[in-house]
């Protein structure tokens, strides 16, 4: 965990006297063990760190320095370490007390602002070059820690926190209406803008280029050159899958303490607890066993009641994942007495955003706790696994094949898919069209038929989200929605590689990265993901459709890869339902929440903002059992979604203003 901040004066005229000062007492926070304050010619420079997350932390002191021209500024996590030293002529002995930072600045020593190409992992980074006056800063294209900016006539402020920004009292804080308006309808695509006025964003993958006569902003995306891999034999691509997970969950375990993981039912966290045990057999690290694992559970007063085809409690697959595994060390979370927002002012308080996914905050933040009381601070997840590895195409294969008209075919794939769907599934007609015909109709008929099927399907952002109707209108929201390419009926595109490009670079992931370190600092624990590896995104994209799903076997490449690895019971698992207990948890809380939706009431920008009595009316005629979808209760999306949502983007907005 770091944070840094630099400014890049456009005049000779001095800061004042207190201003960096002010700064590293903000970010320590972020970083209470080291920190320095540095000048050079027209660059100033703070810098944090919290050292207890890598053996090389303690050796970490930046800025690094080089040849009296370059300042470099680093905070993140590097993968596949001995590769780039490899390339860069170290010995792998020297990586024992080399730091992240200094890896990073012989990089850019070597290859210069091209040195992103041989970078892997989760980093943000800033180059001073003292000698032009100009600031380089890039972040990678996987989820890390945000970098803001503000420039004015005197100076570029770039920063990992925008506490760090309004240290500086020219900057006002005030917030960006229209980035409320759009975080309330889910539309996060735009990346470049943060939730204050006046204060840009550095999205993932892109870079900055900076100097007193301004700023210029470029992409570094990888997909559209990564070229497509064919190999003889189908097994071929499983055993390559293999060696990169492999090589991928290697790396993000290099931590002081072996890590936990936080483990589902599902296909991506298994697949890495397993890959974990297996390693840590073999391990020379001292990673050795027992691994510790958290899954979360519903409460005791949980109805039981769950969507078709998915399951409320994972924890089955899981006891049979511990029974195959002696060395791993379950422990379930239920956060029987968590309530439904527990956490959210303080990682709020942190991140300085709202934050969306509400009903899970309080058992993620649960499982931190307990890991931290083991003595770990790195926690592992499979959550990009959806996008990577496990990733589901049935819908859009049997799309495909209907389009271009390979009939025989698009029947034996439909058959043989439907013949394994789990009990409650849809008809196989009703399953036939909607995975078949329904994707490759005009948006009229699809609103049609969606309307038909599910009435609240064709009302868009209206069905699941608390903006108040005439506020979305004034802030232009549709237009915007149409602007960025963001669908709020959700409708998949029709090619399996658009889809994973949309999910690799979508809004959302920006919003993931604005709280990873938010959520470090709050917690004391690191998450890591190592399917979001960019060696495996470019891997997914690049092999063939059949790999992911054929014969009827959807999600075909995971299932391969870990046939002979975890039990039957988590390969044929159904999708896991999160946070299942949502209804009884803020039923326990329901008197508070409508005491807070009447204080916002009273306020005016609040009341134009949500549509405060259509929260209010579903609050005091709150449903007797869990709801599980739209044909089930009316106001399904708006009870299980939007009153957090709402209540988060409220609290944010009153953190500002000083209201809270």
């Amino acid at each position: 965990m770091a944070s840094f901040a630099v400014i890049l004066r456009k005049n000779t005229r001095p800061l004042s006297s207190n201003l960096q000062e002010q700064m590293r007492s903000v970010l320590t926070a972020f970083g209470p063990d080291k920190n320095s304050v540095s000048s050079h010619g027209r660059f100033d420079m703070v810098w944090t760190q919290d050292t207890g997350y890598t053996p090389q932390d303690r050796f970490e002191q930046q800025p690094v320095m080089s040849h009296d021209r370059w300042c470099l500024l680093f905070v993140g996590f590097l993968m596949h370490r001995e590769e780039l030293a490899n390339k860069i002529g170290l010995q792998r002995s020297e990586l024992t007390r080399m730091p992240d930072s200094e890896l990073v600045m012989i990089a850019w020593e070597k290859w210069g602002d091209a040195c992103h190409l041989h970078l892997y992992g989760s980093y943000s980074f800033a180059v001073c070059d003292l000698a032009n006056h100009q600031l380089v800063a890039m972040r990678s294209t996987e989820i890390g820690a945000s970098l803001y900016y503000h420039e004015d006539d005197d100076r570029l402020i770039l920063a990992t926190s925008t506490k760090a920004i309004f240290c500086d009292e020219t900057v006002s804080k005030k917030v960006d209406e229209r980035r409320i308006a759009d975080a309330l309808v889910l539309n996060y695509e735009n990346r470049s803008q943060s939730y204050f006025s006046g204060i840009s964003v550095l999205p993932t993958g892109h870079a900055m280029q900076a100097n007193p006569d301004g700023v210029k902003i470029s992409r570094h995306s990888y997909l559209e050159q990564t070229p497509d891999i064919r190999f003889a034999k189908d097994d071929d691509y499983v055993e390559a899958a293999r060696e990169l997970l492999n090589r991928a969950v290697a790396s993000s375990m290099r931590s002081i303490k072996c890590p936990a993981v936080m483990l589902s039912s599902g296909l991506d966290s298994p697949t890495i607890a397993a890959v974990m045990l297996e390693q840590m057999a073999h391990d020379d690290r001292g990673n050795k066993g027992p691994l510790k694992a958290y899954t979360h559970v519903p409460a005791e007063f949980w109805d039981g009641r769950v969507r078709n085809g998915w399951a409320g409690d994972e924890s089955g697959p899981v006891r049979a994942m511990a029974a195959r595994y002696p060395d791993l060390d379950v422990e379930f979370v239920a956060s029987e007495d968590l309530s439904f927002d527990h956490g959210l002012d303080l990682i709020q308080s942190y991140a300085d955003m709202p934050i969306r996914g509400v009903n899970n905050l309080h058992w993620g933040i649960d499982m931190a706790h307990k890991c931290r009381q083991s003595g770990r601070q790195v926690i592992m997840s499979g959550s990009s696994g959806n996008a990577t590895f496990s990733f589901a195409m049935k819908g859009i294969i049997l799309g495909k094949l209907f389009r271009t008209g390979h009939w025989v075919q698009l029947l034996k794939e439909h058959h043989k898919s439907y013949r394994g769907a789990f009990p409650g599934s849809a008809s196989y007609l009703k399953s036939m069209v909607s995975r078949a015909i329904l994707p490759n109709l005009p948006d009229p008929l699809f609103d049609l038929y969606a309307h038909y099927i599910t009435p609240e399907a064709g009302r868009g952002f209206e069905a699941f989200s608390a903006i108040d109707a005439d506020y979305a209108e004034d802030m232009g929201v549709r237009d915007r929605l149409e602007e960025f390419g963001w669908d709020d009926r959700y409708r998949k595109p029709p090619d399996r590689r658009e889809m994973m490009r949309i999910m690799a670079e979508r809004g959302g992931r920006e919003e993931a990265s604005a709280q990873i370190e938010p959520y470090k600092a709050a917690t004391g624990v690191a998450t890591r993901d190592p399917m979001g590896d960019r060696k495996i995104i470019e891997f997914c994209y690049a092999i063939p459709d059949d790999q992911f799903c054929k014969d009827g076997v959807d999600r075909r490449l995971i299932k391969r890869m870990m046939a002979d690895k975890l039990p039957k019971e988590v390969i044929n698992a159904p999708r896991g339902e999160q946070s299942a207990d949502w209804h009884g948890r803020m039923r326990r809380d329901i008197e508070r929440i409508d005491a807070e939706l009447d204080r916002l009431s009273d306020d005016p920008m609040m009341a134009k903002r949500l549509d405060l009595k259509r929260l209010r009316k579903l609050t005091r005629d709150w449903p007797e059992k869990t709801s599980v979808s739209g044909s089930d209760f009316s106001e399904h999306a708006i009870a299980r979604y939007a009153i957090g949502r709402a209540i988060s983007v409220a609290r944010f907005i009153n953190q500002v203003e000083g209201k809270n």
